[in-house]
């Protein structure tokens, strides 16, 4: 029995001639896209990394200053809802003035792992954006970890921390941990 093969190779729109463009201005990479287009979705890819570096460093300044027991910071990146009493900074820095007054444990880092997920509206809690901060602690030859969930809403065009939760085992193992924490009711 015989066995035929025939190989196939087809090559479209390939050319080393040429800026990549048409008459039009159009993109021959990408048809119908003009200059224009691609420059306006440029600068919104270029606007949504900046807000995503800013949400990250505010969680990252939120956990350090826990870590840090610096009350006065971790009140000041909170939303009015997450200091709770009458939702000012002076006032959440009050009520956590215990915490103000504890040593801080050393050879604790933070890091925020991951990108940020949409999380939808939960109880008192408003839409927003998950992140997750992990924070490692080493003590001689032990290291642990520990992980939490922070929702990032955008106030007045600082984001700041709503909730935190604490990531479970059991989170790590579903699709989007944060999402599965953060949709937890409180703990």
């Amino acid at each position: 029995m015989a066995v035929a093969t025939a190989s196939v190779l087809a090559v479209a729109g390939c050319s080393s001639s040429g800026d990549g463009k048409n008459k039009g201005g159009e993109s021959r990479g990408n048809p119908g896209v003009t200059k224009e287009e691609r420059q306006r979705a440029d600068a919104e890819a270029r606007e949504r990394a900046k807000d995503e570096a800013a949400m990250k460093d505010a969680a990252l300044r939120y956990e350090k200053a826990r870590v840090a027991n610096d009350v006065r910071t971790m009140c000041s990146l909170m939303t009015p809802n997450k200091r709770g009493g009458d939702g000012s900074p002076d006032a959440c820095a009050q009520r956590l003035k215990n915490l103000a007054d504890e040593k801080p444990e050393p050879g604790i880092t933070v890091s925020v792992e991951g990108i940020p997920v949409d999380v939808s509206p939960i109880g008192e809690h408003p839409q927003g954006s998950g992140l997750m901060v992990k924070e490692t602690a080493v003590e001689g030859a032990r290291t642990s970890v520990r992980r939490e969930a922070l929702r990032m809403v955008k106030t007045d065009g600082a984001w700041l921390v709503d909730q935190k939760m604490n990531v479970r085992d059991e989170d790590m193992s579903a699709g989007s941990p944060v999402r599965n924490a953060l949709m937890r009711s409180s703990e």
